[in-house]
């Protein structure tokens, strides 16, 4: 009896130790298994929700706002796609090849073409471990997301404070992104004290001029630029009737009570050539706010960007305007 006692008991221990050792390799499988979800998010866009793993590196920007987000965030594009079609494979020159934002390029991204058509073909070569672009590109979100994790957005107005904020969170550069968004509110404030004086609640109209006058346009104030505008103490003008028609008329300015007017040149249109045309036109030229030299000029090329960047560049050239040296 004693000895079916001692053997009841060696049984058990072993049992005992078979048990412990499994929980140990279940414990080790678990914790693994947590390693791989925390290693992976899922992140939400304007198009869906995408899984992204480990820290993404090579980062594709299929459109300007993207670039100029991630180049905010202290991020450098592997791959880019621009406004204007370059035919070269690859960004060799970025300072001069990508405005605004090509200065704060520090390496020769892979040239996608044109923004509202990125190369299948070339991201399908690259292998990005990370593709960022707007909603617009909606319609092959699908194909992009084969070729690797895919986060589309809409960034126009002021949006992109929204999406730098997730992006940020994606990429592990959360406070980054928080202090680019507070970076920007404090300096449109002090731009804005400074340039009280100058402004005092004048209303502004915002015109894209085209190098046919009649393809000219009028921004909606929730247009970037003009919620800029607005930051710094503009009141926006807004005709909704010219504005919803489609059609521009120079005929219409002089009926239109402004105070001052941006003029973003259009197309292939030039400042230099805007205002050529300005002086020239008999109505345009008699303008009021022309002859009180309230009529301004930006490159329209700013409208595209729609960044962090991009805000600054503008704010500060609208100071420069109004406060000249």
């Amino acid at each position: 009896m004693a000895h079916y006692s001692r053997l009841k008991l060696i049984a058990l221990s072993i049992l005992a130790c078979l048990l412990v050792t499994a929980c140990g390799t279940i414990q080790q499988i678990n914790s693994s298994n947590t390693y791989i979800a925390a290693n992976c998010q899922i992140v939400k866009h304007d198009v869906g929700k995408t899984e992204i793993c480990g820290q993404p590196e090579t980062i594709a920007a299929l459109s300007p706002p993207l670039l100029d987000i991630l180049l905010s965030l202290g991020i450098q594009p592997a791959a880019y796609a621009e406004v204007d079609l370059l035919r070269d494979r690859i960004f060799t020159r970025p300072s001069e090849q990508i405005p605004y934002l090509g200065k704060r390029v520090t390496t020769q991204p892979v040239n996608l073409g044109d923004r509202n058509n990125p190369s299948i073909e070339t991201l399908l070569q690259l292998k990005p471990d990370l593709i960022l672009g707007e909603n617009y590109l909606e319609i092959n979100y699908k194909l992009y997301s084969k070729i690797a994790p895919t986060l589309l957005y809409e960034v126009q107005g002021d949006r992109w404070q929204r999406v730098i904020l997730q992006i940020g969170q994606a990429l592990g550069r959360g406070s980054q992104a928080q202090q680019t968004v507070l970076n920007h509110n404090q300096r449109l404030a002090q731009i804005k004290a400074q340039l009280a004086p100058a402004i005092a609640q004048q209303r502004i109209l915002v015109l894209g001029f085209a190098n046919e006058i009649s393809s000219s346009f009028l921004f909606d104030r929730n247009d970037f630029v003009c919620g800029l505008l607005a930051d710094l103490g503009f009141q926006v003008v807004n005709p909704e009737e010219e504005r919803s028609s489609g059609i521009f008329s120079v005929e219409v300015l002089p009926q239109i009570d402004t105070d001052a007017i941006l003029v973003l040149p259009s197309g292939e249109n030039t400042i230099d050539n805007a205002k050529r045309q300005w002086s020239q036109n008999r109505i345009l030229r008699s303008l009021p706010v022309f002859q009180n030299q309230k009529v301004y000029f930006i490159d329209y090329q700013i409208t595209r960007i729609r960044g962090p960047i991009a805000a600054e560049v503008f704010s500060n050239q609208m100071q420069q305007l109004l406060q000249p040296s």
